[in-house]
């Protein structure tokens, strides 16, 4: 998987069959990356879906050492802010 940046966190969610567990990346992180746990149910149209509550566990990017468990992440419709990434090697194991 190569990193998307054109996709929201929503539409990242849509593309990967509307199951959590995909990786993401904020541009504005130093050294961390999140998991996604939970999607709350789709209320509107996209690209935004109603704006639902989006879950994640936030951990250090080179060490794997959770930061945050069940953390909001802020403003998930935004374009510019958020990468999906690949799953860290840590994370693979």
């Amino acid at each position: 998987m190569s990193e998307f940046s054109e996709l929201n966190v929503f539409q990242m969610y849509v593309e990967n069959d509307e199951q959590p567990g995909f990786w993401l990346r904020r541009t504005t992180w130093g050294n961390t990356c999140a998991q996604v746990t939970s999607v709350d149910e789709f209320r509107g149209p996209p690209p935004y879906y109603g704006n639902p509550v989006v879950l994640a566990d936030i951990y250090d990017l080179q060490t794997g050492e959770l930061k945050e468990q069940g953390a909001r992440i802020p403003v998930p419709g935004t374009y510019k802010t958020w990468r999906q990434m690949d799953p860290p090697i840590w994370a693979k194991q």
